[in-house]
């Protein structure tokens, strides 16, 4: 998180689901009966993540949750031909960038995002992803 710029203590939790739970949240949250790879649910507002300033609080700030799927992962890691530790780590990724405001609904966005990704993986972005929907 210091690498993207959250110098304040933050705190986030990730959750491995199945396809049905993920469907459930999906549709819940979002509206689309369907499943799909990560979801981000984010617990400050837009402007909260670098508009404290210095003030460091007692105890970390909830940033937001990160539900990935592991079955779409699996699938999507096999077919990217990347091993799904990879798969995870960009998910979780993915969903983190999400939490602070990134957003992939362009393609101007989806390329930010790609780029945030890959520097933060340490590697090159993967075959051509859809978008999500987080």
């Amino acid at each position: 998180m210091r690498t993207i710029g959250l110098d304040r203590r933050f705190e986030l939790s990730v959750l491995l689901v199945g396809d049905e739970r993920i469907r459930e949240l999906n549709s819940m949250y979002l509206g689309r009966d369907e499943t799909t790879d990560v979801l981000a649910f984010p617990q400050l507002s837009e402007s909260e993540p670098g508009s404290v300033g210095n003030m460091k609080p007692a105890y970390p700030e909830p940033l937001g949750d990160i539900v990935i799927c592991m079955p779409v992962a699996i699938k999507q890691a096999e077919e990217s031909g990347v091993t799904e530790k990879d798969e995870i780590d960009l998910l979780a990724v993915h969903g983190l960038l999400h939490l602070i405001g990134f957003d992939d609904e362009t393609d101007e966005g989806v390329d930010r995002m790609r780029a945030m990704e890959a520097g933060l993986l340490g590697r090159s972005s993967f075959k051509k992803r859809r978008r999500s929907n987080v």
